[in-house]
């Protein structure tokens, strides 16, 4: 029989590995444990579970009637190698977009962004300023 923290050989009757001191007969279990971890944040509380059936039930009422709602928000679930391509495909977005997903994802509150006028739309508007402030001038002055 081998130890199966060393892997030294194990008299029949030892109750101990002679190598490593592990006692006779424990055997270690080598594989990968999934699990999944439901963080929730609702009106100032904060809980972590195991499961949706750990949630307790006011809280998955909400949980359930707002991920089946018109404002529902995204949920993601993946495992080290989809975390690997979401991070590759987030390194592909606009540095605007991949702050305020940053931000999102911190919890910080977005601020309002407006969009840059283009060269043709700044021209337009001083052009309509302009000649408001020429008609202004003409009708105020009486000419």
């Amino acid at each position: 029989m081998r130890c199966g923290k060393c892997g030294g050989n194990l008299d029949g009757n030892a109750a101990n590995c002679p190598r490593c001191g592990e006692p006779a007969g424990v055997q270690r279990i080598a594989g990968m444990l999934k699990t999944s971890t439901i963080l929730i944040s609702a009106q100032n509380t904060e809980g972590v579970y195991r499961s949706v059936e750990d949630v307790p039930e006011p809280l998955r009422k909400k949980l359930l009637r707002s991920t089946n709602s018109l404002n529902s928000r995204t949920l993601l679930i993946a495992d080290r190698r989809g975390r690997q391509e979401i991070a590759r495909a987030l390194k592909k977005l606009p540095a605007t977009s991949q702050r305020r997903l940053s931000d999102a994802l911190a919890g910080k509150t977005p601020r309002p962004s407006f969009p840059k006028p283009t060269a043709a739309q700044t021209i337009g508007i001083l052009l309509a300023g302009g000649a408001g402030l020429v008609a202004w001038l003409i009708l105020s002055h009486n000419w």
